[in-house]
């Protein structure tokens, strides 16, 4: 357990940055062209030579909205459980994956036993993550983005506990980012010792929501 916390707490600031976001961006620009259609009505191209005045009035308003974002300096606040939890199919998955990879299932140890202390650690950009404890209460987590804050809210983070290979150099975990409560973005990860440092290797998208 405390190798695997070692590992976790050298590869933690990599893993939040490759995986969260600022969902303030994540809004894709409104449309700027008018599909076209062939004479049975199946779709051909998109001519963006047609935009209309109002579609090219909300990209105008999207970009600003973007730019302002761009200079915002504000943090960013994640929510984040510290009690990682076993992924019951993680090798399973990591076979599939990552044919190439031995992963084996190391003991159990009781989630409530398993508290990783990510306060300390220092993270490389804006993003600042906070307990899911300190959070109100609601029926699914992902909820929490449905309410409103005096801070930049973004999102839940969460991350599996780490299964390694015999020679415990390599590792594989899953890991997730959900915003505004309906979307959200699934991973698995490989991660390696390269040099003496632990490095994510791959980042496998597993789902979208």
């Amino acid at each position: 357990m405390d190798f695997e916390k070692s590992v976790m707490t050298e590869i933690f600031p990599s893993l939040v940055d490759s995986i969260c976001v600022d969902s303030r961006k994540m809004d894709p620009p409104p449309p700027m062209a008018e599909p076209v259609f062939d004479k049975t009505g199946h779709y051909v191209r998109t001519d963006s030579t047609k935009a209309t005045k109002k579609q090219i009035s909300e990209y105008i308003k999207w970009q600003k909205e973007r730019d302002k974002l761009e200079k915002d300096t504000s943090t960013v606040f994640i929510a984040f459980d510290p009690f990682l939890k076993k992924h019951e199919k993680l090798i399973e998955e990591s076979k599939f994956y990552f044919p190439k990879v031995e992963i084996f299932k190391t003991k159990n140890v009781e989630e409530s036993k398993f508290s990783f202390d990510f306060e300390k650690i220092k993270l490389n950009n804006r993003f600042k993550l906070k307990k899911i404890t300190e959070f109100p209460k609601v029926d699914f987590p992902s909820r929490i983005t449905d309410l409103k804050y005096n801070f930049v809210f973004s999102g839940v983070f969460y991350l599996s506990r780490i299964e390694f290979d015999k020679q415990k150099k390599l590792g594989v975990l899953e890991g997730s980012f959900d915003f505004c409560g309906k979307c959200g973005r699934y991973f698995i990860i490989l991660i390696k010792k390269v040099n003496n440092k632990w490095v994510i290797d791959k980042l496998q998208l597993t789902g979208v929501s």
